[in-house]
């Protein structure tokens, strides 16, 4: 069930030297608090968290954490959590209706990135991302955020206003997945309010609340004894510390309310839940437990059970992906999970899920694995694989703590509040590592996991079509049961590899260098015609990345072979070599703190090694053998070609996949099939010979270009680009006339206008109307029409979203043509009611049409300028900015000094060039609206 309940255990676990157990840990000894963390409490009850954090330099994020969500509403406030959040930016003592978002756009602000909030069944978080550390900016924040907690006006007229744009959220987010999700849940605890108390809501009560049922809840669960401030940033934490005692210290002064009993029931006896829906397209079975919440882990003994349990999770797991990559299960996914919703339930699930009509085997086959888990447990060598990984993780979170993103400090913060936990620091987790893996053995782990997934009193679910040869529940509970009544063997240990690239290549040389000062670049030129950059950057201290581009790919392929690209792809996405299978390398990379990827755009694939600095080489030995001998495995294409079927039918039920496939259908020329989306057809006439030979041409002769970027000098990037990448077959040079002669399409003469009706459950419009934009080249172009997008989303957001209810969230974007010349789109992409759809694009067209002919205000471009200014100043600082970049700069075309002038070149730019940029694309014949929506 990964794709119906949000699991919230993502432990990675990483490995230790086997040494003496220590002493085990005095009874009730507490668990260390992160001492860089301000922490304190008002008079009032108000809870504060502060942290000192210059990633990036000169932000500010603030998050107030409100310890309530669906949950604690009534059975006539469902979904009233929710449009509590809406309501926060309707109207408060400080901010009038309407003025919020203009207020923080006017310190470029973007709503949606900078501006936010969600609610869940626990809690409701308001965010705030400051483009500023002064007191006067944190006062700013602060002021809206006190506003929030305790001074939000919902007048009625705003309350009223806000209702269909709740439901079009609501129908944004409806499909088969939303339907299978709403029917699991009112079922998996059918005593309890679980079910109905789905943080969306239902059309009912958000149709029907008035502001005294807004009241009831507001002034019930926003106190301040129920709520915590997080702030992260480049700021003085003292004062933050005094900031937040101004803006907050006047709010009521009442006990913290106790949360609502949800009455779930630990599961008292065994029992089958199956749920099927026309439009679900792939098969899914769970063996499930509720038991009671255990609360927080608040001393070293219960956190060291926590980790005794992840042991066993995470070598159940690394087993049966060992079977899928083998083709030995009739499963192609599986997972399993021990999740706590604080205060609510316990929920232990093992799951599989795969190809339709296969449900019977994959239950039995899961059954197995569990079982044999259970019966024999796992091995001294198993669990020593996940005490390498959990530590090896541990000494990489202490290597990036001192730079991470303060995005990610504040999730990890929130988190832990919403938990209830002492948030700690990276070197303290890892020294309670140390201490505790040493003892933790085999027998303990397997013990713990014998007990923990006990399937005498299971919940057996299925997720299935609905032409699935679906089993009643009489018929599946029994088919459960026999699935868990097996005794298999003892698993089989498999002799491991022992050397990942047992010679090392000789390398090539550098035959040109070349430093640009203005950038920090280097770029060279290897003797066998690879091209490589590199830039240090320290933002992220002792971390580095390297991105090898492969010029080709799918812009090769033909009618005959459309889709191998994305097959042959199955060799990187699970590593394998003539020597080594999948798994075998994947045993020898356990524990290593640098990780390989792989990815394809329309025209390259992508391999990226990133991680530590001293482990690159490493990666790059792997991506080595992926460049000179990779394998595909049958299992691998087997298994991605049937999820890849799975996700084709899976398009035709969703509105918004369907817009896109018309519109490709529409706007490329007919019998070009590169650009458009795979078929059925396509996927299964690829075979391995075929996209085995197809990738060994593309690593043998595609043109490549290489970025490295991160805290890794100049001698050390060439010396690793030189052995590993100088050792590749000569090819030709990259440039921007690679393929060139594979890029020219017929550009169809528009207007184009397409409606279409289909057949399909979801309630859910969908409209794309836009036109032909800019080249990625045309620099200067494709900047002025970055401007006039976020003037016309700024636009849509108070027009189509606000004023007029046409739809939940748009925007304008412009995406300049890479790949294809002449194929860049201005466009704007909304899913919405059906009966509303062409109002939306005639709407969408109309503002279009007003920009052409008047342009930006000034006050409307200083925004867009300032959002711009905030984006790139953040941009730049950033090594994946700097990675994706120049790992494709000379096959672009794009040129650094373009890079570095970006934001000198947006603030100098007027509104009459912006203006006169747009009409110049903006013309009848280069216009496109399409049109989808459920035939009635």
């Amino acid at each position: 069930m990964r794709a119906v309940l949000v699991l919230v255990m993502t432990a990675v676990l990483q490995l230790v030297t086997t040494v003496p157990a220590p002493a085990a840990a005095p009874a009730g000894e507490m668990l260390p608090t992160d001492p860089a963390l301000v922490t304190g409490r008002l008079a009032n009850g108000l809870s504060y968290i502060i942290r000192q954090n210059k990633n990036p330099e000169g932000r500010v994020g603030i998050w107030l954490h409100v310890s309530s969500g669906s949950l604690n509403e009534t059975e006539a406030q469902r979904g009233l959590a929710h449009y509590l959040e809406h309501m926060a930016f309707n109207g408060s003592a400080n901010f009038p209706p309407g003025s919020i978002i203009p207020f923080f756009e006017s310190l470029g602000m973007s709503f949606g990135r900078d501006q936010n909030a969600f609610t869940g069944f626990d809690q409701t978080t308001y965010i705030l991302m400051l483009p500023a550390g002064s007191r006067e900016m944190v006062d700013k924040g602060m002021l809206f955020m006190s506003d929030v907690a305790l001074r939000m006006s919902l007048d009625q007229p705003e309350i009223d206003s806000e209702r269909q744009i709740i439901l079009e959220e609501k129908r944004a987010r409806s499909g088969a997945r939303q339907r299978v999700q709403d029917q699991i849940y009112e079922r998996l605890a059918p005593e309890s309010t679980l079910g109905r108390r789905l943080p969306i809501g239902i059309e009912q009560t958000i149709k029907s609340v008035t502001r005294p049922d807004f009241q009831d809840y507001y002034s019930r669960w926003y106190v301040p004894s129920n709520m915590t401030v997080i702030v992260v940033g480049d700021t003085d934490p003292a004062v933050v510390a005094e900031a937040i005692k101004q803006h907050f210290g006047g709010g009521r002064t009442v006990p913290q309310p106790r949360p609502r009993d949800a009455g779930v029931r630990p599961t008292a006896a065994s029992r089958a839940i199956v749920v099927t829906d026309p439009e679900l397209t792939r098969a899914e079975v769970s063996i499930a437990r509720l038991e009671p919440p255990r609360g927080p882990a608040t001393t070293v003994a219960q956190r060291r059970r926590e980790l005794v349990e992840r042991i066993g999770i995470w070598a159940f797991e690394r087993r049966t992906r060992a079977e899928i990559a083998a083709g030995s299960a009739s499963f192609v996914e599986s997972d399993a999970s021990a999740e706590e919703w604080p205060g609510t339930m316990r929920m232990i699930t093992v799951e599989a899920s795969g190809r339709p009509r296969t449900w019977r085997a994959m239950l039995k086959d899961l059954g197995i694995a569990l079982q044999r888990a259970r019966l024999h447990g796992f091995t001294d060598r198993e669990i020593q694989d996940a005490r390498v990984a959990i530590l090896a993780d541990a000494e990489d979170a202490v290597r990036r703590e001192g730079t991470r993103p303060s995005r990610d400090v504040l999730r990890e913060l929130n988190r832990d509040v919403t938990r209830g936990v002492r948030p700690s620091s990276a070197a303290q987790r890892l020294a309670l590592m140390h201490r505790l893996l040493p003892g933790i053995t085999a027998r303990e782990v397997s013990d713990a996991f014998a007990v923990n997934f006990d399937p005498s009193r299971a919940l057996f679910i299925a997720e299935l079509p609905a032409t699935d040869d679906v089993p009643s529940e009489a018929d599946f509970l029994a088919l459960g049961r026999a699935a868990v009544a097996v005794r298999p063997g003892k698993p089989v240990e498999v002799a491991r590899a022992t050397t990942l690239l047992p010679v090392l290549p000789k390398g090539g040389a550098v035959v040109d260098s070349v430093a640009h000062a203005a950038s920090g670049v280097t770029s060279m030129w290897l003797d066998n015609g690879v091209r490589a950059h590199h830039r240090w950057m320290d933002q992220r201290k002792n971390e580095a990345a390297i991105a090898i581009t492969l010029a080709g790919g799918p812009i090769q392929e033909t009618a005959a072979n459309r889709g191998i690209t994305e097959a042959a792809l199955r060799a990187w996405d699970r590593p394998a070599t003539s020597r080594l299978s999948s798994t075998q390398i994947r045993d020898l990379m356990t524990g290593s703190k640098v990780r390989v990827s792989s990815g394809a755009t329309g025209d390259s694939l992508t391999l990226t090694v990133s991680g530590d600095v001293a482990e690159l080489e490493r990666g790059l030995q792997l991506a080595y053998l992926l460049l000179t001998d990779p394998v595909i495995e049958q299992p691998a294409l087997d298994q991605w070609q049937e999820a890849e079927v799975q996700r084709i039918g899976q398009r035709k039920s969703q509105p918004m996949q369907v817009l896109i496939d018309t519109s490709r259908a529409a706007i490329y020329p007919r019998g070009e099939v590169r650009p458009r989306s795979l078929t059925v057809e396509q996927v299964r006439a690829i075979s391995r010979p075929a996209a085995q030979a197809w990738l060994q041409r593309l690593i043998t002769e595609s043109p490549i270009e290489v970025a490295v970027v991160g805290d890794v000098d100049r001698d050390t990037a060439t010396r690793l680009v030189t052995r590993y990448l100088g050792a590749l077959a000569p090819r030709p040079r990259i440039g921007d006339k690679t393929l060139a002669d594979l890029r020219t399409m017929a550009r169809p003469q528009g207007p184009i206008s397409v409606g279409e009706s289909i057949d399909v459950l979801t309630p859910q419009g969908a409209v794309l109307a836009g036109f032909f934009g800019a080249n990625l080249r045309d620099v200067r172009d494709t900047r002025l029409l970055n401007l006039a997008a976020r003037v016309l989303t700024t636009r849509m957001t108070k027009t189509l979203r606000e004023d007029r209810q046409l739809v939940y969230s748009i925007g304008a974007s412009s995406e300049p043509a890479v790949i294809y010349p002449g194929f860049g789109f201005f466009a704007s992409i909304a899913p919405t009611e059906p009966g509303k759809a062409p109002a939306l694009a005639t709407a969408v067209e109309d503002m279009y049409a007003e920009f052409a002919k008047t342009g930006a205000t000034a006050e409307e471009l200083d925004v867009a300028k300032k959002q711009t200014a905030n984006v790139l100043d953040e941009a730049l600082k950033t090594p994946s900015f700097w990675l994706t970049r120049l790992s494709s700069l000379d096959y672009r075309g794009v040129g650094l000094d373009d890079l570095i002038d970006a934001p000198a070149q947006y603030e100098r730019f007027t509104g009459r060039e912006v203006l006169e940029a747009f009409a110049r694309y903006d013309r009848p014949e280069a216009r496109f609206r399409f049109v989808v929506t459920p035939r009635t």
